[in-house]
């Protein structure tokens, strides 16, 4: 602190005004990007307690928020960036209405029962299921925030005000979970000290995140004073992408202001190199040797002078012992140094922005608290901005929570690496075995960008891999497969920018064995959306690939198209499907059940089986209640049923039910074995938002269709997840992997089965190093995703893709 002190006397800590603008792009060998605008937490009339009138009337009123609305909302306040995080469910981005020309719409939810949480980016519903026995309750939120970040997902804890603190403002149990990359510091509606003083108190227990802002939005009728935007966070993202902002947000490059159209800017950044450039920005860690003297440079735009404040807060002793320097603002873009020397310790300083404004938040608990209410404050020392620390220390520093994570496992699986490398992000791998040739593909992460790429293994090692599609910076969910040389990849892609988003579905052949690749095919591309395809092979060597696809006016729907014999694709799950737009009374009225996850198979004989997942028997699928319907007597998760199609020589059947009545089933996967059988498994819950666990279902028919066992249960622990199955065959034998968190270190393992006589056999629990999920199996090939190499258990994205040759 001595150091800090010496700076607070004068020097360069004195303001200079500058004439540049402080989104100005910075000099090379500075961070390179741009600084895009979001809220990292808005709700519709998807989430489960709704809007105004909802609230009012026990979920019987009518709704009057929904998707286009916040997004319409958002885009008046000037965003760039908005998911929308819906209570504990997915549907919102199935909502046909998720559409935007201005903004780069992300996916989102805020999970949890709690503490409530926010995973952005993900695939699906993050489900927090229940607390096993002898575990503490912090335990599931762990597993979700590694759940999340299998998924590519950065993690955001809400309001830590409420579900990280005890009644007397201590940190309670939530606060050991490790690896959450921001905290949501300023909420419209909470107590933004009390978050502000947990992120502090986490930050000097070395647990390393970002700080957002966001609105939380519920109600229209609160729009003129927070709505999405009011206020927001500022991502520094490599480019104007998805992938872009998420991956800014699992930096932490985050910095906050009170609202896009009215509200100052702060920027942090540091050098501690002496050569004028500034490294460092908020959000990262700097290592250098103590005592080394740097600079910290503050930035401000759009501020109100000598009406504002520039306060800087340090370690240890933060909001509690008052910042360690305060600026007083002179120009509306103005900029200030502050020389410090590098601490021996790992160490954090952040920016604070106050000054005259509108209030800042609407702290809900301040009503039965009028002390809180800080009317000394109001109107003329109102909260502006705030930037997210820059850590700087001789090293870096790992978390120290009050109960520590049970070590990891160590046991050598035998697994080789096949695809992806240390501080980059691999993931959704899949995997085809034809003529004694293993061919792998995966999704990986660059700046700003993914990409897919393959990489194929025979009896003379494993060749270099390339990328599938070279042109692209947003390929992703690759599939392959394989027949004989023949060999078909698949993949979403969205080539133009992502405002709307317009994800295509795109294709590769080779003809010998993954040796050579023919150019990329568009096989569907439209005004809407076409995501998540599969693929297989006829004994022609031709595709046929499936998908899901939305437009305007229109459902989520499973599309299938023969490519050698199709002019145009088949749609499979819209008849019967009933849709209508929303009246003009109540947004739930809306009526668009959604056909997703589709999964293929061929038989031997050439038969085809596409499976998904569709919640059209629920009495009101994508919502959670009715009009007129209570809280008690809705489905807050969806009913979804697993179906499925047959196709022979162009013709397909009708769709068949296959789920388990009252159940959430998801995820379904199928596969044929040489006999013909036909395998189907997927993963099942309750049908509760939270507080209860997925397990995995199994049927089969042999006899093409016609008659089905009844469904089972796969090595069910009660008391422990298993989600996302996937199926394999070799010969008349099937397998079955998925993940699960009933390992003693509690992290994600594969698991496996095996189909013997009618009846699946226990699980085998791969005890394996990290994180390993998303499975994938062909023949006596398993690949997945490893987090094993990861050196640190924070800020360390390092995921990458194993194989395993798995035993008759």
């Amino acid at each position: 602190m001595s150091a800090l002190l010496v700076a607070c006397q004068g020097g360069r800590g004195q303001p200079s005004a500058s004439a540049s603008d402080a989104d100005a792009t910075p000099v090379p060998a500075e961070p390179e990007g741009l600084w895009l605008a979001g809220d990292t937490h808005v709700h519709t009339d998807h989430s489960s307690d709704g809007s105004a009138l909802r609230q009012g009337l026990d979920q019987r009123g009518p709704g009057n928020v929904s998707v286009a609305d916040q997004i319409g909302q958002g885009e008046l306040n000037g965003l760039d960036w908005l998911p929308i995080t819906d209570h504990r469910t997915f549907v919102q981005h199935y909502d046909p209405l998720w559409e935007s020309s201005r903004l780069i719409l992300i996916t989102g939810e805020e999970a949890n029962g709690s503490p409530h949480a926010n995973p952005l980016g993900a695939v699906d519903t993050i489900v927090q299921g229940s607390v096993p026995e002898g575990r503490p309750s912090w335990s599931r939120l762990q597993t979700s925030i590694w759940d999340a970040h299998s998924q590519g997902a950065a993690w955001q804890h809400n309001h830590p005000d409420d579900g990280h603190l005890n009644d007397d403002l201590t940190r309670n149990e939530n606060a050991n979970a490790v690896g959450a990359d921001l905290v949501e510091g300023w909420n419209s509606y909470s107590g933004i000290e009390r978050s502000m003083e947990y992120a502090e108190a986490q930050w000097n227990d070395g647990f390393r995140f970002g700080i957002t802002a966001s609105s939380d939005s519920h109600f229209r009728e609160l729009w003129a004073l927070t709505g999405p935007g009011v206020p927001s966070t500022r991502a520094f993202a490599p480019n104007a992408s998805a992938r872009g902002v998420i991956q800014a947000m699992r930096a932490g490059r985050t910095t906050t202001t009170a609202g896009e159209r009215r509200a100052p800017y702060v920027f942090l950044d540091a050098d501690f190199n002496a050569d004028g450039l500034f490294e460092a920005m908020a959000g990262d860690e700097l290592q250098v040797p103590a005592g080394t003297p740097g600079v910290l440079r503050i930035r401000l735009a759009r501020a109100l002078p000598l009406l504002t404040r520039v306060h800087v807060y340090a370690s240890p002793g933060g909001r509690v012992e008052g910042p360690i320097q305060t600026f007083t603002v002179t120009a509306p873009n103005q900029e200030f140094e502050l020389e410090l020397s590098a601490p021996d310790q790992p160490a954090w300083y952040y920016v604070e922005v106050r000054g005259v404004g509108a209030p800042h938040s609407i702290d809900l608990d301040a009503f039965g608290d009028p002390s809180r209410l800080h009317l000394d404050q109001l109107i003329v020392d109102e909260r502006r901005a705030i930037s997210s620390p820059i850590f700087i220390g001789p090293h870096l520093a790992e978390p120290e929570p009050a109960e520590a994570l049970p070590p990891m496992l160590t046991r050598d699986d035998g697994a080789q690496r096949v695809l992806g490398q240390a501080g980059q992000f691999a993931g959704f791998p899949d995997v085809a075995v034809s003529d004694g040739v293993t061919h792998v593909v995966a999704e990986r992460h660059m700046p700003g960008k993914t990409g897919v790429m393959y990489r194929r293994i025979d009896a003379n090692g494993a060749a270099e891999p390339i990328e599938l599609a070279p042109l692209s910076a947003s390929a992703r969910f690759v599939r392959v497969a394989a027949r004989g040389q023949d060999v078909w990849a698949v993949w979403q892609d969205e080539r133009a920018s992502q405002a709307p988003r317009r994800p295509a579905i795109y294709a590769r052949h080779s003809a010998n064995g993954g040796l050579s690749w023919a150019p990329e095919i568009v096989v569907r591309a439209l005004d809407g959306r076409a995501e998540m395809p599969d693929v297989a092979v006829l004994d022609d060597g031709s595709p046929v690939i499936v998908w899901q696809e939305i437009a305007a006016g229109r459902a989520f729907d499973v599309m299938v198209q023969a490519l050698a014999r199709d002019v145009e694709p088949v749609n499979l799950s819209a008849a019967g499907k009933q849709t209508n737009p929303a009246n003009l009374v109540d947004t739930r009225s809306a009526r668009y059940p959604a056909s997703i996850w589709p999964r293929l198979a061929v038989a031997p004989d050439g038969q085809l089986a596409v499976v998904f997942h569709d919640n059209r028997n629920d009495p009101d699928p994508n919502w959670t209640s009715q009009l007129g319907t209570g809280e008690d007597e809705s489905t807050e998760f969806d009913n979804w049923d697993v179906m499925i199609a047959l196709g022979q020589d162009g013709q397909w059947s009708a769709l068949h039910n296959l789920g388990v009545p009252e159940r959430a089933d998801r995820h379904a996967d199928v596969v044929f074995n040489d006999d013909g059988r036909l395998v189907v498994a997927w993963d099942s819950k309750e049908m509760r938002p939270a507080g209860v666990n997925t397990a995995i279902y199994s049927t089969w028919s042999d006899d093409k269709g016609v008659s089905w066992q009844p469904p089972q249960s796969v090595a069910e622990d009660a008391q422990m997840m298993s989600q996302y199955p996937r199926l394999g065959a070799q010969g008349s034998l099937v397998r079955m992997a998925w993940y699960d968190n009933r390992a003693s270190d509690w992290r994600w393992k594969i698991m496996t089965a095996t189909l013997h006589a009618g009846v699946w056999g226990d699980g085998h629990l791969l005890p394996a190093p990290g994180n390993n999920t998303w499975p994938a199996l062909s023949a006596d090939q398993l690949v997945f995703a490893s987090t094993r190499d990861a050196k640190r258990a924070q800020r360390d994205v390092t995921q990458v893709i194993y194989r395993i040759e798995l035993p008759l």
